[in-house]
């Protein structure tokens, strides 16, 4: 006789980690350094991370200029670490979703960054159930935006 596993899934939640989450996070000096941390630590374990090798870069270079080049280099280390240990994905912006950014920014009546574009156009083509982030352009272009 075959047995019927009662075993439960979770369901997955994706979470799309933009660059203000990412520096709230590394630099205890940076305003919303707590509200990140508590809220980061607060994730519930089924929750997928994501973010992009753009929104990175840009968090690499704000490190840099900003604290330290070993601060930056720290930070591509946890990286690094935690897509090894499954906790993050690390999303390759493509010639496909550059295209659909430029079109985004070229489309849109306000001024935002072309890094916020591309983070838009994958959002878009890979939904996501949250942003972890404070810029408010999120909230703008229709995602949900958290902490709140």
């Amino acid at each position: 006789m075959t047995s019927i596993s009662t075993a439960r899934y979770e369901e997955v939640t994706v979470a799309f980690v933009d660059t203000g989450a990412w520096i709230a996070l590394m630099s205890r000096q940076d305003a919303l350094h707590r509200r990140a941390r508590t809220f980061f630590q607060s994730i519930a374990r089924n929750t997928k991370l994501t973010t992009s090798n753009y929104v990175l870069s840009e968090t690499i270079t704000w490190l840099a200029y900003h604290r330290a080049r070993n601060a930056a280099v720290s930070f591509w280390q946890t990286i690094e670490a935690s897509e090894r240990a499954g906790l993050l994905t690390l999303e390759w912006v493509t010639m496909e979703v550059h295209q659909q950014a430029w079109d985004l920014f070229q489309r849109c009546d306000k001024v935002l960054s072309f890094c916020d574009c591309t983070s838009f156009a994958l959002c878009y083509a890979r939904p996501v159930d949250f942003v972890f982030g404070f810029d408010q352009d999120f909230r703008t272009a229709g995602f949900e935006l958290r902490p709140r």
